[in-house]
């Protein structure tokens, strides 16, 4: 009797054979014969819903190849070193890269890149992974390198965003936050619902592994192009669509889920991307003076948790066990 459903192996064959013929020019991972066969099931393409990358491949490459002309970078042309690091590095760059892609040579590439990367920006933090590995599939590690520098460094797009205690990114979160009707604001603070919890994903990992691919690609055209704004354009409109469910979330687990977008209905999403755009929200963004609501964020928000726990690491520690003299 013949499965209804099939297997792994075998549906990496099938997309294996129906590999488009313009996979060639693509730079990155897909570009490999054996990319369906080898990465059919990585943990990077878990939102691929409906093998969307496999049935609109141009696409997706014209895509990514927007996504770095709006930032006025090339493609680089050096003829990069496939040499694996004599050493890995932190251990969380292999796990990392365990957790994006299947094969080896491809999981030695990516690992090499996070060690540069955090070699060069003195920091690592997992959504960084995340950005990385869309990348690598459709661009060289070298020019990876490149769009990930701006990405980090300038202040178009995620500066701070991707150290170990992400300071920035909960900033932003605070500063979006604030521009919420109040009842709703003080709902999620009541759910507990604190923007740090979410806004990692959302800003920092610019929601990789929460949209499916086909909203993901058309979010990430609007971030290129338009950078952290376009992030906080979302947040808006993100919120105007599910206001009400929020409102009657009855508990976190039942609010955290529609963050996470996992009971969020995929229409929905949709339309959230979509109206992102929207002058509304332009406009709004536009006249928030970030300098001064970043300010008040985190003197509001943040200074005296992180003072607090910082003059914490001074407190002496009682690490000396005392034996009683006297005997039973």
């Amino acid at each position: 009797q013949k499965t209804a459903s099939l297997s792994t192996k075998q549906q990496r064959t099938t997309s294996k054979n129906k590999q488009p013929q313009n996979m060639a020019a693509c730079s990155g991972f897909l570009g490999q014969p054996d990319f369906w066969q080898e990465e059919g099931d990585a943990p990077i393409l878990k939102f691929n819903n409906d093998q969307w990358l496999q049935n609109h491949t141009a696409e997706a490459i014209a895509h990514a190849k927007k996504w770095i002309a709006a930032m006025g970078i090339p493609e680089s042309k050096v003829d990069f070193d496939r040499k694996p690091l004599s050493s890995e590095g932190a251990r969380i760059f292999r796990a990392d890269a365990n957790r994006t892609f299947r094969s080896e040579p491809n999981r030695v590439l990516m690992i090499k890149l996070l060690s540069f990367c955090s070699t060069k920006f003195g920091d690592y933090q997992q959504s960084l992974g995340y950005v990385a590995g869309v990348l690598l599939i459709f661009f060289d590690p070298a020019t990876v390198f490149k769009v990930l520098t701006v990405l980090n460094d300038s202040p178009k797009y995620l500066p701070g965003y991707w150290r170990g205690e992400a300071t920035a990114c909960a900033v932003d979160g605070y500063v979006c936050l604030k521009q919420l009707k109040p009842p709703l604001k003080e709902k999620l603070l009541k759910l507990g619902l604190l923007p740090e919890t979410f806004v990692q994903k959302w800003f920092a990992g610019v929601c990789i592994h929460h949209l499916p691919y086909r909203l993901l690609f058309p979010f990430l055209d609007g971030f290129f192009a338009h950078g952290n704004r376009f992030l906080f354009q979302f947040f808006l409109a993100f919120f105007d669509e599910f206001e009400n469910d929020i409102m009657t979330a009855n508990s976190n687990p039942e609010a955290n889920a529609l963050i996470r977008f996992e009971s969020a209905p995929e229409p929905r999403l949709e339309a959230v991307v979509r109206s992102a755009w929207e002058e509304k929200y332009v406009q709004k963004v536009a006249a928030m003076n970030f300098h001064h609501e970043r300010i008040i964020a985190f003197e509001e928000n943040l200074s005296r948790r992180l003072q607090g726990a910082n003059e914490g690491m001074w407190m002496k520690q009682d690490d000396e066990i005392e034996f009683s003299d006297e005997e039973d």
